[in-house]
């Protein structure tokens, strides 16, 4: 996703006063989760605010899991499939609606051409709503023609707003959630504007605890992994997330895969396919030269004239950094002789 322009989403958020240079923020609204999901299973953190005012990114744990201008949190879910199925959109605070736009189309953002078309309207479908002492928040890339609330309209913690789209300019389906205070950028997870501190430095996040506890920050977050029967490619993973793994010693061919967010500079991933015969294929990845927002990572072999070996099958990959394993991911698959 780029959202180089976000303030400008919703036409009616450049109409609200910004305060000098005011830092004292009052009252401002505790978040709750914005979508329904399973946090780390089917929904997780993509980009957070970009809290570095130069043209270098950092989040505000100083690492990179964000792009450069970036004015929100991406919560991000596993597929269009899953979007389709139709995921809501929570209102994360209670508050009074101030303006809200929907009809625009869902498309994901692939060409210049693309990003031409919603140029000063990147947000796409969504809202904008007012709390108390200027405080403001707003949703974007919601789907075409779910939105269920009007300006003027008080709402509730909770309440379903809409649903997940691929609306404006964006890559996923996800939910931007931006923060403002008197049109100020407001980073939830500290409570800072960016700029305000260094990265790094400890503020007063605007979540409630059980959503610190169930996002936890990870520079380097498994996303989705399993076996399938061809070789995997990332318009796959978008489309369809986990993909049926093989019913049959007869598969074309035997992959483990799997897509890992928000790696950093010098990461590297080793991966393990073992069956029951004992043989294995094993890779292990150069130490990446940049943050990568995502990296997808396939390894398996085509079968030739005999069927598969019947037993266990077990992808493993781990995340290495350094001198250190900070985790390792395990699947399993089973093929019997029926």
């Amino acid at each position: 996703m780029r959202l180089a322009i976000i303030a400008v989403g919703i036409a009616a958020l450049l109409l609200f006063p910004v305060s000098g240079a005011s830092t004292s923020y009052a009252a401002p609204p505790r978040l709750s989760l914005p979508l329904t999901c399973q946090p780390l299973e089917s929904c997780f953190i993509q980009n957070y605010v970009d809290v570095d005012p130069t043209p270098s990114v950092h989040d505000y744990t100083c690492h990179g899991a964000s792009y450069d201008g970036h004015k929100g949190v991406d919560f991000r879910i596993l597929s269009i499939a899953e979007m389709k199925k139709g995921v809501p959109v929570l209102s994360a605070a209670p508050g009074r609606v101030k303006a809200v736009r929907d009809g625009m189309t869902d498309r994901l953002i692939i060409s210049a051409d693309n990003r031409a078309a919603v140029l000063h309207r990147e947000c796409g479908n969504g809202l904008l709503v007012m709390h108390d002492d200027g405080w403001q928040t707003q949703y974007c890339h919601m789907r075409k023609g779910t939105l269920r609330v009007k300006p003027g309209e008080i709402i509730q913690r909770g309440q379903i707003l809409g649903l997940i789209g691929l609306s404006g300019d964006t890559a996923f389906p996800h939910i931007h959630l931006a923060v403002r205070h008197r049109g100020r950028v407001i980073d939830p997870f500290t409570g800072l504007a960016p700029g305000e501190k260094a990265c790094g430095q400890t503020g007063v996040s605007l979540w409630q605890p059980s959503i610190l506890k169930t996002f936890p920050y990870a520079s380097g977050q498994p996303f989705v992994f399993g076996f399938a029967d061809r070789r995997v490619n990332e318009a796959d993973l978008m489309q369809w997330g986990r993909l049926p793994p093989p019913s049959s010693r007869l598969a074309q061919a035997l992959v483990f895969y799997g897509m890992v967010l928000n790696l950093e500079k010098g990461d590297q991933l080793r991966i393990v396919l073992t069956g029951p015969d004992g043989r294995l294929v094993r890779r292990k990845t150069h130490p990446f030269n940049r943050h990568k927002a995502s990296y997808l990572f396939f390894a398996g072999k085509k079968r030739k004239n005999n069927p598969w070996p019947a037993g266990t099958y077990q992808g493993s990959f781990s995340l290495l950094r350094g001198n250190s394993i900070i985790w390792t991911k395990l699947k399993k698959l089973v093929l019997t002789n029926k």
